[in-house]
């Protein structure tokens, strides 16, 4: 187990004999599986003397050594200074809105923990196995596919406890429709890497849909132009997500108007194949004609749009995500379920069996009943573990209201979020990172959970209070006392034991435990199972016309950063800027500019979105990848609890949404609200660092046609020698020259570069109000840009942009003390302590990605325990920038020697390289033919940004490719959507390093 060094107390011991698996200044790694945003990850956590400093993909796992930006900040997570230290109970007459009089402060400064004061472990066990006694017991958890699921269910029955999951964010419309197509109550799983056309019906499956992990790894597979590929994307939905962002082709539709347009495109591919069997009769009714005079979509979209899935071979459809998500969700899943029936893609590109299982979510209907039993005393003890129904449910609902007539409840969330705040008890629980435990990959592939280190507050195993809890109300287990040295590890452990025993596995199972500990738990093959065919029952369903509500329609919709709001108390994640807006720190309204002028406002400007609900009040943002007639604002923000990067920033436009839920499988409505708009005349802070969408036609991000980039890749010849001069050779005798590519093709905006630089380098985060400024610190940072198409439309190019490491570097002449210097294996180096502040090298750098640090930024304890020894802590006063990971770089050359050998290609990766989960970035040495770098540096679609300053940078771009018509011209008119070329109107301050 990975549970830090020995405790040798307060004594000092020497090196002199060193044990035998630990070598001081080299990382332990140990594998673990956590569930992170809306999938399973396999995690490999690198250790120094006890403590994890960075998390890294497990190559073995399905998300084949990837991290998305979120999973990332699960460290920093881990040593959240506002995670509760300890048991808490509410003090006698206070409330979570109380003053703070009175009692200890929980979670750092958290004001919201003003009700609370200290607690025993044992006094609030009692407490809560006496009130157990009495019934009317409620387990409300989170739901994943893990291990935990199953004990909290053995758990439940034993105690006579009910036990009810809620997800704000779940699929049990995809199930139902999947049940009633192919009767599979499951998710399947879509494998884009075998299609050559893509169409998807609004689910945001780059960002935060299903697994987007694995899914832009697949979708960059499916778009490997160097190897004479690239699948069209076609977006269908009301609001361009990140993954519109890097669609071909936008066809504008409604919310809830998904469905009948995937009907439309089917009865167009089967006309075109020649028919659909007993399909026929349904699909008649649904023309494009027809369809387009209904919903407003455009019929000649439609029907291009079916001709084109009809002439491809190996077509695929992807169903809608959260953001269309209405009272017509289970109907609109199963209109796409059809579509790939039609396309041949089930059992082809739509797979079921794989996909990780999950127990069933509570419905909204579900939910609303528990609520009023909890209103009424029925529920006399609600206990609640990796749930947060306060702020995910829709304010309307009134949970928080019934929350305080539970004579016991209880929270056991590590943070002090807004369930736990209305709670009378709260009984910390280990982080995932500390904690035991199981995940389900899918396919049979399980992934084992260990503890990396010893809890870093007084907190326990989740599994375990709830085994102390029971035991403390005379209730048994399976049979087994629930206490003395039964805990969550022994059932865990026990638990495969039987399994093993039950395949009657010869190897010995301690053996087989350890080596299960040291994958990650990844043994065993791939389950295959047979692939099901339609139900003919589905040729009668009756659907009904779309939803369309009316007038302003709401979309709401997770982020990258938040996701249904679990990350915003990390700094990591609210300094991230958004992959869309480029927004951080706050919440924003998504306008059309069309509804912005009507409304007279500009970016900035205060809207209050009002419905029959509720409303909130936010800084608009104007942009055209949304439909005139809608509005979108994101999940994750509005906190009144939670920690002091959370509470109090932006709105929760849960707040608007009425409790509705899909008429069928029940799940929460996300869409389908209608809003109404007023300009308040006042002005917000909308944070954005970008000054402009547009690179004004300099060629710094470069976007090609897909017909063009394949032409130039077969004539393309590249000498090496010449690349390498180009790059300038600072040392000819040096066997290495550094560089690195980044693919813009393949590059989706996510930012897991950006959090893993920042972790890996000790990058501190500024706040908002600095952010407000226009300072950041951020090594990588990634632009959006914006290229208008013939057809009236744009596509988008995410370039992450860092230190170019130039062979002619503008920074280094200008420095008065020589504390940036070009190396013999071409790094631009920056030696902190001899920096003196002039800021010459960043008024000089004409990329614009050197920091200075104008304050002493700091890391409140524990956070300073995530600190990476390898990596100075820059101080005030003192210019920072990318260094591409030298300290790994050193490593990687001391093994190498140590070996008597060069680095060789594959020894090392840089943080960005390693998680960037569609693989954009490469790293590694230009001198070497074979390298990978070297290699993508020598392609047709290869440029350097600023090419014409003749700076010779080692960072090689590959243009981005796209099927959509490009203006006549060396790169394309760039557009500017966001209309927010005037970086004042929305920061304010002066520009960094001026």
């Amino acid at each position: 187990m990975a549970c830090g060094p020995p405790d040798y107390g307060d004594k000092l011991i020497p090196l002199l004999v060193q044990e035998d698996e630990r070598v001081p200044g080299v990382p332990d790694v140990y594998a673990t599986a956590v569930v992170v945003g809306p999938e399973p990850l396999g995690l490999h956590a690198h250790l120094r003397e006890g403590r994890v400093i960075k998390l890294e993909g497990n190559p073995d796992a399905p998300n084949s050594g990837r991290l998305s930006a979120l999973a990332q900040s699960a460290l920093q997570d881990l040593y959240d200074p506002d995670r509760i230290p300890g048991p808490r109970k509410r003090r006698e007459g206070g409330d979570a809105n109380g003053d703070q009089a009175g009692g200890d402060e929980v979670g750092g400064d958290d004001a919201a923990t003003a009700g609370f004061v200290e607690a025993g472990w044992e006094e609030g066990i009692a407490a809560l196995g006496g009130a157990m006694q009495g019934g009317g017991v409620v387990l409300l958890t989170g739901a994943s596919p893990t291990a935990r699921d199953r004990f909290f269910e053995e758990w439940a029955a034993a105690t006579g406890a009910e036990h009810l999951r809620w997800e704000p964010l779940e699929y049990e419309a995809a199930r139902a429709a999947n049940e009633t197509a192919f009767g599979r109550r499951e998710v399947p799983s879509y494998e884009i890497e075998r299609a050559d056309a893509i169409v998807c019906f609004g689910a945001d499956f780059l960002g935060t849909w299903l697994a987007p992990v694995q899914l832009a790894g697949r979708f960059a597979e499916a778009r490997d132009v160097d190897h004479g590929r690239h699948a069209k994307l076609t977006f269908v939905g009301s609001r361009l997500s990140v993954t519109g962002l890097k669609a071909d082709e936008w066809v504008s539709c409604g919310s809830g108007a998904e469905g009948a347009v995937a009907l439309a495109v089917a009865a167009v591919v089967a006309e075109r194949r020649g028919g659909a069997g007993e399909l026929d009769g349904l699909l008649s009714r649904y023309t494009p004609e027809t369809v387009a005079a209904e919903v407003g979509v455009s019929a000649d979209a439609i029907r291009t749009l079916g001709e084109e899935l009809a002439a491809a071979s190996a077509p695929i459809a992807i169903p809608p995500g959260f953001e269309g998500q209405g009272e017509g969700a289970t109907q609109a899943h199963l209109a796409v379920a059809i579509l790939n029936h039609v396309l041949g893609a089930i059992g082809e590109r739509v797979r079921f069996g794989n996909a990780p299982r999950s127990g069933a979510i509570a419905s909204i209907s579900t939910m609303v009943g528990l609520i009023d039993r909890m209103r009424s005393g029925a529920v006399r003890t609600l206990l609640v573990v990796d749930a947060n129904p306060a702020f995910t449910l829709p304010k309307v609902l009134g949970f928080e209201d019934a929350l305080a007539q539970v004579a016991n409840a209880a929270s056991l969330s590590p943070h002090l979020d807004e369930t736990a705040a209305g709670c009378s008890w709260i009984l910390p629980s280990n982080h995932a990172l500390e904690s035991w435990g199981e995940v389900d990959f899918g396919g049979g592939a399980t992934g084992v959970a260990q503890p990396l280190m010893p809890p870093v507050f007084d907190t326990r195993q989740a599994e375990d209070i709830l085994i102390q809890i029971a035991a403390a109300g005379g209730v048994e287990l399976g049979g087994v006392e629930l206490g003395g040295s039964a805990d969550f590890a022994t059932w865990l452990k026990d638990a495969a034991r039987r399994r093993r025993a039950e395949e009657d596995a010869q190897e010995d199972f301690d053996d087989w435990w350890r080596q299960r500990l040291a994958s990650g738990g990844l043994i065993g093959t791939t389950r295959q199972t047979e692939q099901p065919t339609l139900d003919p029952a589905v040729a009668s369903y009756s659907f009904s016309e779309p939803a369309m509500p009316e007038g302003t329609a709401l979309v709401v919709y997770p982020t990258v950063q938040f996701y249904d709001g679990r990350g915003a108390n990390r700094s990591w994640m609210q300094e991230l800027q958004d992959p869309v807006t480029r927004a951080m720190w706050n919440s924003w309204v998504e306008l059309n500019p069309q509804t912005a002028e009507e409304l007279g406002v500009s970016n900035g400007d205060l809207v209050e979105v009002s419905s029959e609900a509720g409303s909130v009040t936010a800084p608009a943002f104007v942009y055209r990848g949304i439909r005139p007639d809608t509005v979108a604002i994101p999940l994750g923000q509005g906190h009144t609890a939670y920690g002091r990067n959370a509470r109090g920033r932006g709105v929760n436009p849960l707040d608007l949404l009425p409790g509705t839920a899909d008429r069928v499988s029940g799940a929460q409505a996300f869409a389908g609200t209608s809003v109404t708009l007023r300009a308040t005349g006042e002005r917000g802070r909308l944070v954005i660092l970008q000054g402009s969408d547009s690179d004004h036609g300099r060629g710094i991000a470069e976007l090609i046609n897909v017909e063009e980039a394949l032409a130039a890749e077969q004539e393309h010849e590249v000498d090496l020698g010449e690349l390498v001069r180009a790059a300038y050779d600072s040392d000819p005798n040096s066997p290495y020259r550094w560089g690195m590519t980044v693919d813009l093709n393949a590059c989706t905006g996510c930012a897991a570069c950006v959090t893993a630089c920042n972790a890996e380098n000790n990058v501190p985060t500024v706040g908002e109000e600095v952010s407000a400024q226009r300072r950041e610190m951020s090594w990588i940072k990634i632009d959006r840009y914006f290229v208008d198409t013939e057809d009236g439309g744009f596509q988008t190019v995410q370039q992450p942009m860092m230190c170019q490491h130039c062979g002619d570097a503008p920074c280094e002449p200008v420095c008065p003390v020589y504390a940036t210097y070009h190396t013999a294996e071409g790094l631009n180096a920056q030696v902190y302590n001899r920096c003196v502040g002039t800021r010459y090298c960043a008024n000089n750098c004409p990329y614009k990605v050197r920091r200075f640090n104008w304050f002493e930024y700091e890391f409140p304890y524990p956070l300073n325990l995530q600190l990476n020894p390898d990596v100075t802590v820059r101080g005030k006063g003192v210019m920072e920038k990318c260094t591409f990971c030298v300290q790994r770089v050193n490593r990687a050359k001391n093994q190498a020697k140590a070996e008597g050998r060069l680095v060789r290609d594959g020894d090392f990766q840089t943080a960005c390289q390693q998680t960037c989960p569609a693989s954009a970035i490469k790293f590694g040495n230009l001198k070497d033919a074979d390298s990978e770098v070297s290699r993508q540096s020598r392609k047709a679609r290869g440029y350097h940004v600023l090419d014409e300053l003749y700076t010779r940078p080692a960072v090689t771009y590959l243009a981005d490719v796209t099927h959509a018509a490009l203006p006549a011209s060396d790169h394309g008119e760039h557009a500017d959507p966001g209309e927010h070329a005037d970086p004042g109107d929305h920061a304010g301050g002066e520009e960094e390093g001026q």
